[in-house]
């Protein structure tokens, strides 16, 4: 009896390719149509974008978006690879890891150089549920355009093409929530920005079997 996993694969093999660049106007539309929606949302419902910059300072606001902008560069990489059947992700998955691992270095340090009495509110901050909250639920409509993204795209793993599609939708929550954040410190950065960025992996993951499939 013939396994799933080799049925997919033996079926994607006579999918028809986009046209050239289609299907990566397709993902990068979906995500920016996400995107624009978790922005307004934001915006209409907090405040408006960069009015925090001033008290948090540039730096730290630097330091927010970059780690945004990386994870959420690495995961889209990985992300098309694994809606074009026979392309293995491998080893690459392991991108993911850096820009966390760099981060919490960097709040390991930032914390050792703290007084202990001051290690709680860096490390919590303000707003930690929040930060938490906006970014798994500003990155379900940017989830929903990648998924329609892929309905035109052939993945062959489809728990790993969710947990990408997540992480991806994650990242760039995070990448909006950013831009209205009030927190300064690695240490916030490392935990809840990354918290939230791993729980929109596992949405991605858990719904990845159920509306990833063609």
């Amino acid at each position: 009896m013939i396994a799933t996993e080799d049925l997919i694969r033996s079926l994607a093999a006579d999918v028809k390719p986009l046209r050239r660049g289609a299907a990566q106007l397709r993902l990068a539309a979906g995500i920016g149509a996400g995107a624009v929606i978790a922005l307004a949302v934001l915006w209409l419902s907090w405040r408006a974008p960069l009015s925090a910059v001033p008290s948090t300072g540039v730096p730290a606001f630097t330091m927010k978006l970059a780690y945004g902008a990386i994870m959420a560069a690495a995961s889209v990489i990985l992300l098309r690879a694994s809606g074009r059947p026979g392309q293995r992700i491998g080893m690459r998955l392991l991108w993911l890891a850096v820009p966390p691992v760099l981060v919490a270095a960097n709040a390991a340090m930032e914390l050792a150089m703290k007084a202990p009495q001051f290690r709680e509110a860096a490390w919590l901050g303000s707003t930690w549920q929040t930060c938490i909250l906006a970014t798994t639920g500003l990155s379900l409509p940017i989830l929903a355009g990648i998924v329609w993204a892929f309905k035109r795209l052939a993945p062959t793993n489809l728990r790993l093409a969710g947990l990408l599609a997540g992480l991806t939708s994650g990242s760039a929550a995070a990448v909006i929530y950013a831009l209205f954040c009030p927190e300064t410190t690695a240490a916030f950065l490392a935990t809840w920005y990354t918290l939230g960025i791993g729980m929109a992996g596992i949405i991605g993951l858990v719904i990845g079997p159920r509306l990833l499939r063609w």
